[in-house]
């Protein structure tokens, strides 16, 4: 017998099951078809064996646009990324998203999730949980553009610190494309990456504080297996958010997201308690739903 869904919570004003009208400022993203069918491809044939099932997003980092210590020391212009022209300067190096558009005009357009993760998950697993979101939620694979830092972003500019500011950049993105799918590779927080970096809690922290932005979330292949053997009334012990311990790789980014979230309604003890309630929901409501 299928069981009562739980009732829906609402947080800073947020309404995460609510699907906001899209926005005409919506940044470029890249297609979901694009990211589960061709990119892997195109980075083995690139990368040979350095890409694996172990490589991260870091560790990608350090392949495409050399090591952290020597950045732009050795470039693999992978889809010519690295010779195209920059529209606003001289300068050549684009995002990978832009240059994606060139060669597969089809795979980029205005992004309609905003993907809250870290650089620190493996590729073919975050490229799972992408397909395995999608597949879930009944998305349309070529019409569903994911706004994917890594890609989207020109990491010739955010790797050499010639960046804007990255809160105010990447709280805007959040508004405007209105909807946040959180990628989780533990929903144990004690154990989470995902809960560690301070980033992903502020996206979900400006999600949450802007009205109408839905908020989903999808679980990597080992915590999605985890959660079958989980009882729904231990989760609330597993979610204990601390956002003033989490990390970021830049001090100044640090400071100035603590500063925000501690000027919030609440500070960041009600913050702790809106994120952890939010992620109980959500998960708690698949457990219901099964």
């Amino acid at each position: 017998e299928r069981k009562a869904q739980p009732p829906q919570v609402q947080l800073f004003g947020c309404l995460p099951w609510t699907r906001p009208v899209p926005q005409d400022n919506r940044p470029q993203g890249v297609s979901a078809d694009f990211l589960v069918n061709t990119l892997d491809q195109a980075l083995a044939k690139e990368l040979g064996a350095r890409y694996n099932d172990k490589t991260t997003f870091a560790d990608l980092a350090d392949l495409l646009w050399g090591p952290s210590n020597n950045r732009f020391s050795a470039i693999v212009n992978i889809f010519d990324h690295a010779t195209m022209p920059r529209p606003d300067s001289d300068l050549k190096g684009v995002s990978l998203c832009q240059a994606i558009g060139v060669s597969y005009p089809e795979a980029v357009s205005n992004a309609n999730i905003f993907i809250s993760w870290t650089w620190r998950y493996e590729v073919k697993k975050f490229l799972w949980a992408i397909r395995r979101h999608c597949v879930d939620k009944k998305l349309d694979l070529q019409s569903t553009f994911l706004w994917i830092c890594f890609l989207c972003n020109n990491q010739f500019v955010w790797l050499s610190g010639e960046a804007n500011d990255g809160v105010e950049t990447f709280g805007k993105n959040v508004k405007a494309i209105g909807k946040v799918v959180c990628v989780l590779d533990d929903f144990r927080a004690a154990t989470s990456l995902y809960f560690s970096r301070l980033w992903t809690v502020f996206e979900v922290f400006t999600a949450c504080m802007a009205k109408g932005v839905e908020i989903d979330f999808v679980l990597m292949p080992e915590a999605a297996e985890l959660l079958r053997n989980v009882v729904a009334g231990a989760l609330k012990s597993m979610i204990v958010v601390d956002v003033m311990s989490a990390q970021a790789s830049d001090p100044n980014d640090a400071t100035k997201i603590k500063s925000l979230i501690a000027e919030s309604p609440g500070g960041a003890a009600e913050m702790n308690k809106e994120v952890a309630k939010l992620f109980v929901k959500m998960i708690t409501g698949i457990l219901f739903g099964e």
